[in-house]
């Protein structure tokens, strides 16, 4: 994972976005010395231990630092398999992809290497979630640091191991103040079905999508930010741009890699990680009609002439604090192209399904 700008679709463009907000600190002093305790006279317990202990979270981001930028500068998803997974996973994947379309200047300064730096770890107690969360700023080999923090989310692995799952960004620097318990671990949202403050965590995604269906009403979805403006404009301006020969609609796309990580607040809400696949279906609205697919298609589609329509795949990794009441606020977001597909006829039938 690595901050860079996003574009839309096949046909437009979009801006780019910013990193995540700092907050308090995870974990306690007891699991920082490594998550165990040592019993006196034989009669107390072992201290409170974290999913991890402060110093091994270190080392583990220390290693995907390493590896996340050996990765980046020969474009090797399959090096970078080995520190990722999850969404962040597949929209990196996809940034190596979209590199072919770059400039030089581009690609050079997509594989400086960088670090993380002012890292604050939240950590909940074990047994209580298989992943941490971290809040740091990017820094360059210039030694500039970033303006904007990052939250990201490395979770165990079902083989022992650990990858980074997920990461986002923020158009604000100021998050909420985050839960604790009485040992100071952070309190993740153990049922992200169920309400964690005004809105479960599992709606967020729905929320998302409703900015592309225009489905959004004055008593739902996020309050208004810059997150869901430039994310609303974007089937205006692909419709725009097919207009008036062709049409863009928008649904959700195959849950393969969408997850949701939260986090309780101090006020009775949450604080919330997740990502939200996007299927667009660009078409000709007359049978005269063909649509040419943009460079970035290409990437998936080859270079073929044009067709009556196309399927584009996006996948969306955003952030959210859900608050106690009234609608929840889009911290930011990002996204990548994932796929893009010719529908199989004139109808628009996307490839292997029946309607």
């Amino acid at each position: 994972m690595k901050s860079a700008v996003r574009g839309i679709a096949g046909l437009a463009c979009a801006g780019s976005l910013v990193l995540v907000a700092a907050g308090c600190g995870g974990g306690s002093a007891k699991d920082a010395k490594g998550g165990t305790g040592a019993k006196a006279d034989g009669k107390e317990q072992s201290a409170a231990v974290g999913v991890v202990s402060r110093a091994q979270a270190a080392k583990l981001i220390d290693r995907y630092e390493k590896v996340n930028n050996r990765a980046n500068k020969n474009s090797d998803p399959k090096l970078l398999s080995t520190v990722e997974g999850g969404a962040v996973f597949q929209q990196s994947k996809a940034t190596f992809k979209m590199q072919k379309n770059w400039t030089a200047k581009r690609r050079a300064e997509y594989r400086e290497p960088f670090t993380y730096v002012d890292r604050k770890y939240y950590i909940p107690r074990k047994g209580t979630a298989d992943w941490f969360a971290m809040v740091a700023y990017s820094q360059g080999p210039d030694g500039k640091k970033g303006k904007f923090p990052g939250i990201l989310v490395m979770e165990k692995q079902k083989g022992g191991g650990w990858k980074m799952v997920t990461a986002t960004y923020s158009e604000t620097k100021k998050l909420p103040r985050l839960a604790k318990d009485k040992d100071g671990f952070a309190v993740p949202v153990t049922n992200t079905a169920k309400k964690a403050g005004a809105l479960a965590p599992d709606s967020l995604s729905d929320s998302l999508l409703d900015l592309y269906t225009e489905q959004v009403t004055p008593e739902g979805g996020f309050r208004p930010s810059k997150t869901t403006k430039w994310i609303s404009k974007i089937p205006k301006t692909q419709n725009k741009l097919l207009n008036p020969h062709g049409a863009a609609e928008f649904s959700r796309g195959e849950s393969t890699h969408e997850s949701v990580y939260a986090l309780r607040t101090r006020n009775g809400g949450s604080l919330a990680v997740f990502s939200t696949e996007v299927r667009e279906h660009d078409r000709g609205t007359q049978l005269t009609a063909t649509i040419h697919p943009s460079d970035k298609m290409k990437v998936y589609v080859g270079e073929t002439s044009g067709a009556p329509a196309f399927f584009v795949d996006w996948l969306h990794i955003s952030s959210a604090y859900i608050r106690p009441q009234g609608r929840p606020h889009l911290l930011g977001s990002e996204y990548e192209m994932t796929g893009a597909a010719a529908a199989t006829d004139a109808d628009g039938n996307m490839p292997g399904a029946d309607s």
